[in-house]
């Protein structure tokens, strides 16, 4: 099954979906493209603007394809905390799959703030918050773009992730496959992740070659030239067990990384949370 975080393969199989819980996090982002390249950028990385003062969101801001050509696409990095000083910005509430269309959203993923639905005129409203935003926060960021940017933007759902647990009140291991060797998990089926990290797809692309090597190894010790049944199950259940050991220490740092750094200042730093836990001297 590599069918996405709301998985119908998984949703399927019991064993499966009994270890699956999606968790929000306490964070989301809000989306702009900019027709241009921002005056003084380059067009072969990306940049991370902060704030000039206290405050607690950050932009992030990449070239789209072809050398810049098609302008930036500029991510603002928002927390629950944010909407203490920009209550105009929170999202409406999250919804089930299925319901996509309704409540605000316009897809999976974006909708105008709760604030702003009612509002006449309310995409302009929206971009003069953030217009007023910048220039009060990152003035010299502000200068940089195009005024078409902020017409383009537009508040994205609060982050969530799959989070897999083993069955049995917490005996056991968490597995990828069926008990029976029969399906097997990848990708965000099996791991979905949030953005924070930009691991999602190298973890997914990662899974499918650990699961590819695992039948391959098998073949090799039964002297296979062709892959049977038996073979191809009994590496759906090796990686079943073996994948997770890898790929929930991801999921969980980066899950760390949305939430803000002064709610997690006392937790133990981990070798995957530089961000959370900058160097002191």
């Amino acid at each position: 099954g590599a069918d996405g975080k709301w998985s119908k393969v998984r949703q399927s199989f019991p064993s499966l979906s009994s270890q699956a819980k999606v968790i929000t996090s306490p964070a989301f982002g809000v989306h702009l493209d900019s027709p241009t390249v921002p005056m003084g950028f380059k067009t072969d990385g990306t940049y991370v603007i902060n704030p000039s003062k206290e405050c607690t969101f950050y932009i992030i801001a990449s070239p789209r394809p072809s050398g810049g050509h098609g302008g930036f696409s500029i991510s603002i990095v928002c927390y629950d905390e944010t909407l203490e000083r920009y209550p105009w910005l929170e999202p409406p509430a999250d919804m089930k799959p299925g319901e996509y269309g309704k409540c605000g959203w316009e897809d999976e993923y974006s909708a105008l703030p709760e604030i702003m639905k009612s509002s006449e005129g309310s995409s302009s409203s929206l971009s003069e918050n953030l217009r007023q935003m910048f220039l009060e926060e990152v003035p010299e960021f502000y200068e940089a773009l195009d005024e078409k940017t902020f017409l383009s933007a537009r508040v994205n759902r609060r982050t969530n992730w799959l989070q897999m647990t083993a069955n049995d009140d917490g005996k056991g291991d968490v597995s990828y496959s069926t008990e029976d060797g029969i399906v097997a998990l990848i990708g965000d089926a099996a791991h979905a992740m949030t953005p924070s990290m930009g691991e999602g797809c190298n973890t997914a692309l990662e899974s499918a070659v650990k699961l590819v090597d695992g039948i391959s190894s098998i073949m090799e010790r039964k002297g296979e030239s062709e892959c049977s049944v038996d073979t191809l199950s009994e590496g759906f259940l090796q990686y079943g067990l073996d994948r997770p050991k890898e790929c929930i220490p991801i999921q969980v740092a980066s899950a760390a990384r949305n939430v803000l750094r002064k709610a997690v200042a006392n937790t133990t730093p981990t070798s995957k949370d530089a961000f959370l836990h900058p160097k002191t001297s």
